[in-house]
């Protein structure tokens, strides 16, 4: 959709159709999503409506955030054409649907915001901190998690220094066990809306005359049975309506799902299994990845000293181990795997595997694959050839995808942080694998400095398999950085 720069009008009128669209995008399957209406005159709503002013950047003091079994938050900030994004989302470990369609109603909304023609980058999101141009403010907040229903409040806003704005907001209920999504318009029975429409109070006769027809989306159900409505004010961006029904009015008013949502939101909420931390879900084509990678350990003495880093500072890693140091070494060996971190398969001896017969290759790959499972449980599923060295014989007997580098710190070479450390900070790009040693003292002490400068940037430091999430890795193929989305 274009845009004439310039023009504040268009540009909200954007947004805003944008944020409605992907609202829809995220409850879709189960009923569209609309563009909400105005709440009109409702006699039995047990409280008055108030007019709730927009809130400012970074600041949504409407919902406290919900805790969720297996949920953990994200934050994004960018400067995506004349926008300055803060976005904030939950995603749910192992609940594949609900965050594929997260991810796809922020990418509708990131791309909505690109210049025309143009598309969202994560690069956009790299040292994004002065603001710059129009001020959007997107939210996917847990508001309720209970049962096997959690409920999501979707809010954007979009805001120029001039004041004029735009704003959406939509509640989608997920089914905990499924990831399915269904909107809140779901909850009522088809012909109780009109009423609802019709007779919510509180609204000023000249702006109701000017209402858009529409169902509303943003609709909260509590657990006591009350039912919250909320609707912006056309011709007051910026400023909406929330109207709250009593438990009898809303009881007479719910469909059989809407009924069923209750009776969860009632129940205990049950506990999800975990995933290795190494494998939770995170899109790098939202946010700017680095994927830290390590190789020739575990090492007794650094490689614990690594481990302690990574965990204070939130940062994935993947160790690419050799077979002897492996079997040398099972303690630190299976104490990264007990950690969460990705494992790989760096051969047995580090040979230059492109000198060796395809047996040959097949024994150094075997022989660790034994030492790692022996050690950690877990048979690594990528490989690293040592020195990187790899032709189509390699490739065609090692039977993994190879995970190569883009960016090499040469921390072996210079045994020096002083130099190491610029070099990555410079030579990282959103996507890329960078190649360090935890067998190297001098490595560790500059990981602190390296692992602040990335994440000061802007990157999301992941492992391997976080960073490809979504490309299929096949064996025999070269990797070395996540692709850009086409």
């Amino acid at each position: 959709m274009g845009r004439t720069r310039g023009s504040v009008a268009v540009a909200c009128l954007r947004m805003l159709v944008a944020s409605l669209c992907a609202a829809a995008v995220l409850a879709s399957g189960a009923g569209s999503a609309v563009a909400p209406s105005l709440l009109q005159s409702h006699d039995r709503v047990s409280s008055q409506p108030r007019v709730v002013p927009m809130p400012p950047p970074l600041s949504d003091v409407l919902d406290q955030p919900a805790a969720v079994p297996g949920g953990y938050p994200m934050a994004l900030t960018a400067q995506v054409g004349n926008h300055h994004v803060h976005a904030s989302w939950t995603y749910v470990d192992g609940l594949a649907a609900f965050n594929a369609q997260i991810d796809s109603w922020l990418l509708g909304l990131l791309d909505g915001a690109a210049p025309a023609g143009g598309r969202y980058r994560p690069a956009m999101a790299l040292n994004a901190g002065q603001h710059q141009g129009r001020e959007m403010v997107i939210s996917a907040k847990p508001v309720q998690a209970k049962g096997n229903v959690l409920v999501v409040r979707q809010r954007v806003s979009d805001a120029g220094p001039e004041g004029v704005s735009a704003m959406a907001s939509a509640t989608v209920y997920v089914d905990l066990a499924t990831g399915a999504a269904r909107n809140g318009t779901d909850l009522l029975r088809p012909d109780a809306i009109p009423a609802i429409q019709a007779r919510a109070a509180g609204v000023p006769a000249d702006i109701a005359a000017r209402a858009p027809q529409g169902i509303p989306t943003d609709l909260v159900l509590s657990p006591e049975g009350e039912l919250t409505v909320s609707a912006g004010q056309p011709g007051m961006p910026g400023r909406e309506v929330t109207a709250t029904m009593d438990a009898a009015d809303t009881a007479a008013a719910l469909s059989d799902y809407g009924r069923q949502v209750l009776g969860q939101l009632n129940a205990a909420a049950a506990p999800r299994p975990a995933s290795a931390p190494a494998h939770r879900h995170v899109n790098c084509d939202i946010v700017p990845c680095a994927a830290l990678t390590y190789d020739d350990g575990p090492d007794p003495r650094t490689t614990p000293q690594l481990l302690d880093i990574l965990k204070a500072n939130d940062a994935q890693a993947t160790f690419f181990m050799t077979g002897s140091n492996t079997t040398a070494n099972p303690a630190t060996a299976r104490q990264v795997a007990e950690a969460g971190y990705a494992i790989g398969n760096h051969t047995f001896s580090h040979p230059y595997l492109t000198k060796l017969s395809p047996p040959a290759i097949r024994k150094e790959m075997d022989r660790t694959d034994a030492a790692i499972l022996a050690a950690t449980g877990s048979t690594p599923s990528m490989m690293r050839p040592p020195y990187g060295a790899a032709d189509a014989t390699v490739q065609a007997a090692v039977g993994k995808p190879l995970m190569i580098w883009a960016v090499d710190s040469l921390d072996w070479q210079s045994k020096n942080p002083a130099a190491f450390v610029p070099k990555v900070l410079k030579e990282t790009t959103p996507g890329a694998m960078v190649l360090m040693h935890d067998v190297q003292p001098s490595t560790i002490s500059g990981q602190q400095e390296l692992i602040a400068g990335l994440q000061g940037q802007g990157y999301k430091l992941v492992s391997a398999p976080q960073l490809f999430e979504g490309i299929p890795l096949l064996p025999g193929h070269v990797y070395r950085s996540r692709p850009a989305r086409p």
